[in-house]
Parts: C-alpha cells; structure tokens; sequence
C-alpha cells in the first residue's frame, strides 16, 4: 500500500470511529511560538462544561461533539520568558477538546505532583500554542532557548 492511501484510510478510520489524532510538535514550534515559558509541575485536573461549571463525575468526558473541557492546574516554578507582566502561581491549561479522555483516567494520570517540565504557552489566556502540546521536558530549556533565539524571539 502507497502511504497516501494508507494515511486517508487511517483518516477516514479515524472520523468513522470518531477518534482523534494527537498533532505532532516539535521543540522548536513550542519555542518559537511561545509567548510564555515557564518551568512547572501540574498539580491537579478538572473538568468544566461548556457554560465553565465544574463537572465531578469521573467517567465525565471530552472528544468530538462535546463541550468540556479537561485542564491541568500547573504550579508555576519559574518564569523563563513571559509577555506578562504578572507571574501566575497556577495555571489552568485547557487539554485538546478534540480527544477522548475522561476526568477520572486524566486525573489517574496526574495523581501526584509531575516532574517540573518547560511549559510553553501563547497569549492572555496561557494557551497551548498546539492542541494539547505544550509541555516538554526541563533537560531542554537551553535548546528551546537558542531555537527562540534563532527564531528572533
């Protein structure tokens, strides 16, 4: 099988399963498009609906055709670079939507305190520069750094 083929059949796979696929990132997309970065370890998640209203049941989740959302509670360790002129002590960053994730199995994931990681993020609203991607890990803060260089940031 050509790989054009294979990769519309996966697509096409995909939207009948209603499914998605997590978008790629590289380092140098986090670093370049980054208003924020900072180092930080994700502390707890929630889950909201569409009107922003806390949703506690675990089995609770998010994937096409619904409006929650899952968001990480980050701890902000460090300000590496940010545009604002506030540190935030915790962030609430918004998961991709798009993906079929329950509260109960993202909270299972983030039970404990993670590791500090550089946390890449855009805008007012600390978003992720890409659907889902914006945490890589802390050994590659002075790569990020020249790539941002690099890039004139």
């Amino acid at each position: 099988m050509r790989p054009r083929p294979f990769l519309l059949a996966l697509a096409l796979a995909c939207i009948a399963a209603r499914a998605s696929i997590p978008l790629p990132a590289l380092l140098k997309d986090l670093a370049c498009g980054a208003d924020h970065i900072f180092v930080g370890r994700v502390v707890s998640v929630d889950l909201i609906d569409g009107h922003g209203q806390l949703i506690e049941d675990e089995s609770a989740g998010t994937g096409p055709g619904l409006s929650n959302t899952l968001r990480l509670h980050i701890q902000v360790l460090e300000t590496v670079t940010s545009t604002s002129t506030q540190e935030p002590k915790v962030l609430k960053v918004p998961l991709d939507p798009m993906m079929h994730y329950s509260l109960g199995q993202v909270r299972n994931a983030h039970a404990e305190p993670s590791d500090p990681r550089l946390i890449f993020l855009r805008g007012p609203d600390y978003l992720p520069i890409i659907a889902g991607r914006f945490m890589w890990s802390l050994d590659a803060r002075k790569e990020a750094l020249a790539l941002r260089a690099q890039c004139g940031m």
